[in-house]
């Protein structure tokens, strides 16, 4: 069977297209999941964005009634090459009270100037409109996309 060149080339486009954005984070995330090593899981609601070259969270991690207990904001520069994404933190603000085995945390603040940047090697697994991204500390979030790039 012969297929015409310019659909062949068009299939090789539509796919190529496909691969790349879903090997794309940038755009908006939606925190849909949050798991601890330990297995427990939390109730999360948040945004995650990022550009060509940084990222950014707000997040909320709620209880039982849905209220939020704690919360953070962070963002600074990123690289991802193959599943390794490193996200290193020039900004925070995170402040939230005990939560089953999450700790109390007081309000913090964390600017360049005051403090030096965090550098966390998260391991993340990547589809078209789902990631999870899985911390050092072997926690884990998953978001699902919201918007493309």
């Amino acid at each position: 069977m012969r297929v015409p060149v310019g659909l062949f080339a068009a299939c090789v486009l539509a796919i190529s297209v496909t691969s790349a954005r879903a090997h794309d984070l940038r755009g908006a995330w939606r925190a849909d999941s949050y798991v601890l090593k330990s297995g427990e899981v939390h109730d999360v609601e948040g945004l995650m964005i990022f550009s060509e070259s940084e990222w950014s969270v707000v997040y909320f991690v709620k209880d039982a009634d849905g209220q939020p207990q704690r919360g953070a904001g962070e963002g600074g520069p990123y690289t991802l090459e193959g599943d390794e994404l490193v996200l290193t933190r020039d900004y925070l603000v995170i402040a939230g009270h005990e939560l089953g085995e999450l700790r109390e945390i007081p309000l913090r603040f964390d600017i360049p100037a005051v403090k030096e940047p965090v550098i966390e090697v998260c391991r993340v697994e990547l589809e078209e409109d789902r990631i999870i991204i899985e911390f050092p500390s072997g926690n884990e979030m998953g978001f699902r996309r919201s918007s493309g790039p």
